[in-house]
């Protein structure tokens, strides 16, 4: 009996792996296209900060004569998430450039607790 269970798990493969690479490939391209983040905050000193620091990423990382750590670190991060490829066209320097829009980054402010009433 074991024979026949083999052969019906060797049947059932194919179509279910099939299946799926139908169903998931073409969202895959897609879903990385149009991906976006959306963070909330209360104190728009913490968003000043944050966008400070990804400035100081992007300079670190696009500086083609830096190879400190920081700028290594950098450029590796960035290579991880597929962002340091994109950076060739872009002036970062430019007073223009939205860095939270390049990285796909939306900001909403929220009520403070104080506003709100909970404690």
């Amino acid at each position: 009996m074991a024979p026949t269970v083999e052969a019906s798990a060797e049947s059932s493969t194919p179509s279910s792996a099939a299946r799926y690479q139908g169903l998931v490939a073409p969202s895959r391209a897609s879903a990385r296209a149009a991906h976006r983040v959306r963070l909330c905050y209360r104190d728009e000193v913490y968003r000043q900060r944050t966008e400070a620091r990804a400035k100081c990423l992007f300079a670190d990382a696009s500086s083609p004569t830096s190879s400190s750590t920081s700028a290594l670190l950098a450029k590796k991060a960035l290579k991880y998430r597929k962002v340091y490829d994109r950076m060739t066209g872009v002036d970062m320097n430019d007073p223009n450039f939205d860095v939270f829009e390049f990285l796909g980054v939306d900001w909403c402010k929220s009520p403070s607790v104080e506003a709100s009433g909970h404690v």
